[in-house]
């Protein structure tokens, strides 16, 4: 065999092997589809389980700062110099009657006997609060100033949304923890 019929022989070699096959791209793209699916389907149910656990975590930061407003008798220049501020509030919408209308939970403090709105908060798109079952209701809670005393609690209350639930628990000293 002379060399040149060698190289032929290499080179029809290399033109039949050049190349990939339509099943062997089918098989890699049905896989790397798959794998894609798989990957995209976790992000969204990841993504929807976020969003629950962040409007738990900004209900929990409402409850935090009434309590700290109470206790630490920080008085908003909305209540002026003349009227006593008594209490920082935390309204459950669905549960109680809330001066705003359109939110899911406000955040009210009270100067000399008139309530204001400090705060109004409305859960996400697809996210609800219930109630749950031998728990006492989360209605109001009142964080009063000059006695300390909470009003309220102990009580729990779920927040919902995209097959997901997480329990906010209200303690009997205003902690609140899920």
């Amino acid at each position: 065999m002379s060399n040149v019929q060698h190289e032929l022989g290499f080179i029809q070699h290399l033109k039949i092997c050049a190349g990939f096959t339509l099943i062997e791209l089918l098989v890699v793209f049905t896989l790397v589809s798959i794998v894609s699916g798989i990957g995209f389907a976790s992000f969204v149910s990841y993504s929807r389980r976020q969003v629950v656990v962040q409007a738990a975590a900004d209900f929990k930061q409402t409850a935090d700062l009434a309590r700290f407003n109470a206790f630490s008798q920080v008085k908003p220049a909305t209540c002026g110099e003349t009227f006593e501020l008594l209490n920082f509030k935390v309204n459950v919408c669905p549960n109680a009657i809330c001066q705003t209308s359109g939110v899911d939970y406000e955040m009210n403090l009270t100067c000399g006997g008139l309530e204001q709105v400090q705060h109004t908060k409305r859960l996400p798109q697809n996210i609800t609060f219930s109630d749950v079952v031998g728990s006492p209701i989360c209605a109001n809670l009142t964080f009063h100033t000059v006695s300390g005393i909470i009003t309220g609690a102990p009580c729990e209350i779920f927040v919902n949304g995209y097959g997901n639930q997480i329990k906010i628990k209200i303690d009997s000293n205003g902690h609140v923890s899920y």
